[in-house]
């Protein structure tokens, strides 16, 4: 507690001074103005502004001390301060710097082993029970059903696909027996994610004045992604540049060499492999865009013999804000979440019995 209560005035401090300062200023010009020559009427139309703006003040540090204390939001592009919260609140990292219970290296006999393969999607952002995510409802469904299975979730933000392949290699002294690859839309990025990065950079902000008041203010920060149409913006630049990239043959084929080479790993290691794919939620509609991302993705995994689940199907009539985390985290909610537990239950069930 001493150390929340030292936190909150270091952090605080500029505000609390400011405040005092302000306080004092006000009641020293209250009592100037009583004791001035000034008629009635002056003096009470400068109180009054001088009163509104003391409680200007006051409220704003009011709203800066919630919004930077209490409220927080998940947010998918990592642009608003009262992210950080919420990774500081929702978020525990395990032993393995996984979000998910501890790992153990030695797998138990008779224990089915699945490890979660996939992005911030399999990570849960914005999803502020873990128990909430599909790789811990598919386990609790497992264990309800009198499975011996432990499901190992390996999401990482940020990942496309050759880093979880990556991943992969570097935790499958695990010794998973089934592998649950989930795929979203923006995995076909190359290793070279410049242009993504340069969309990022560059709608983050309009000015240097709006960069320096986000940064010193999680109160204008809010403000300012709440009614700025950047945010929106920026995701419809992400999406058009993902999906160029299926159109361009060259990109879609050195993908699915990438793809191959470690599914034919995965076969040579005996492993069964059950990719699932989201699909770009803020896009969903009767016009969807992505339509034929999809159709070139399950062609290729058919073709590479490997089980797919495709969201798309279950999600296109849905209204898309009824699917999403926040309203500035197009992630997939819970609702989803439990969606994809149920699809992988019914994949991966007929194995196991």
């Amino acid at each position: 507690m001493n150390d929340r209560i030292a936190f909150f005035l270091k952090d605080f401090f500029p505000y609390i001074i400011g405040i005092l300062i302000i306080l004092s200023l006000f009641v020293f010009f209250i009592l100037l103005l009583l004791k001035s020559s000034l008629a009635s009427k002056a003096k009470k139309i400068l109180i009054a502004v001088v009163f509104f703006i003391v409680s200007t003040v006051l409220v704003f540090s009011i709203f800066e001390g919630y919004f930077r204390y209490i409220y927080d939001e998940s947010d998918g592009l990592g642009f608003l301060q009262v992210n950080k919260r919420w990774a500081q609140r929702h978020v525990v990292y395990n032993n393995f710097f996984k979000r998910d219970r501890d790992f153990k290296a030695e797998k138990p006999a008779g224990i089915i082993r699945v490890g979660m393969l996939g992005d911030s999607i399999t990570f849960g952002q914005g999803i502020k029970n873990p128990e909430d995510r599909f790789s811990d409802i598919l386990q609790n469904n497992f264990r309800g059903s009198g499975i011996n299975a432990e499901v190992y979730n390996l999401g990482v933000p940020g990942l496309d696909s050759h880093e979880e392949i990556q991943l992969y290699r570097e935790l499958s002294f695990f010794n998973f027996d089934i592998i649950v690859w989930q795929y979203y839309l923006n995995d076909i990025q190359p290793e070279n994610k410049g242009e993504p990065a340069k969309i990022i950079s560059r709608d983050a902000y309009t000015s240097d004045l709006i960069r320096v008041l986000s940064k010193n203010s999680t109160f204008l920060d809010f403000l300012y992604w709440r009614f700025s149409s950047k945010y929106s913006t920026t995701f419809d630049q992400l999406d058009r540049h993902y999906l160029s990239m299926y159109s361009d043959e060259s990109i879609f084929k050195r993908h699915e060499e990438e793809l191959s080479k470690f599914i034919g790993e995965l076969k040579g290691q005996d492993k069964k492999i059950i990719v699932i794919i989201f699909p770009f939620i803020e896009l969903l509609g009767p016009n969807y865009p992505a339509t034929e991302a999809h159709n070139k993705l399950q062609s290729y995994f058919h073709s590479q013999d490997v089980e797919t689940i495709d969201l798309l199907n279950d999600l296109k009539n849905s209204n898309w804000k009824d699917l999403v985390a926040s309203k500035f985290d197009t992630h997939p909610n819970e609702k989803v979440h439990k969606l994809a537990a149920e699809k992988l239950y019914e994949k991966i069930y007929p194995y196991l019995k």
